[in-house]
């Protein structure tokens, strides 16, 4: 899968105290290191999926997640995509 030449200084992080996740509602903060390679490990193991079913073909090197931990947003050249239906819906045993 192809991946995005994104770096950590493409998003300003002054604006994670502005921006709300749009299915739960709650912060968003960036995405860890950590996060980000055991998504590229489940996608691997089987591709991963938005909200609405559709194969997630670009695996972001930056994202968001939701306060509440249950939904990832892809970073793509320092703009955030916050769709609700493109959102990654985050298995309960990954963390950030």
């Amino acid at each position: 899968m192809e991946q995005t030449n994104a770096t950590e200084n493409d998003f300003p992080e002054w604006i994670l105290g502005v921006i709300r996740c749009p299915n739960s509602g709650t912060l968003l903060t960036l995405a860890s290191a950590q996060l980000l390679s055991q998504l590229r490990d489940l996608h691997a193991r089987s591709p991963l999926t938005n909200k609405i079913g559709r194969t997630v073909s670009i695996l972001p090197t930056q994202g968001l997640v939701s306060q509440d931990g249950r939904w990832f947003y892809s970073i793509n050249q320092g703009i955030p995509c916050l769709l609700p239906d493109e959102a990654i819906l985050l298995p309960p045993a990954l963390s950030n």
